[in-house]
């Protein structure tokens, strides 16, 4: 099991640091990390969450030896983010970031919280 061996979050808080022991160093947004939430909700829900483009994270817990709490700024404190899975989200960061934007997309939703999307269908 890999485990970073320094975890910092960056002063505007949208931003959190993993730095592992092989060098590897890397940086995931709250915005990516809140939809790749592995909480209850989230894994019930198939559509990702929308307008989340400003979330930031407001604190973060070790959770024993295996995971990480992160405490959202939309009030979200059920995910759990074991190691695996951080280094699963570092590996996988942009085929997920593509497949979320897609989603978004697709379903006519934003990233921006202040943002609607209207589909005009003409006859």
């Amino acid at each position: 099991m890999k485990v970073p061996k320094l975890i910092t979050l960056s002063k505007c808080k949208t931003l959190l640091h993993l730095e592992y022991k092989d060098e590897l160093k890397v940086a995931l947004s709250a915005e990516y990390l809140r939809v790749y939430s592995p909480s209850a909700e989230n894994k019930h829900n198939e559509d990702f969450p929308n307008g989340k483009k400003c979330i930031q994270i407001r604190d973060i817990a070790k959770c024993g030896n295996y995971a990480l709490q992160i405490y959202f700024s939309d009030g979200h404190t059920t995910g759990i983010f074991t190691w695996s899975l951080l280094l699963e989200l570092c590996e996988n960061h942009s085929k997920n970031w593509n497949k979320y934007l897609s989603q978004l997309h697709s379903s006519g939703k934003s990233r921006d919280p202040h943002t609607s999307t209207l589909k005009i269908l003409c006859n």
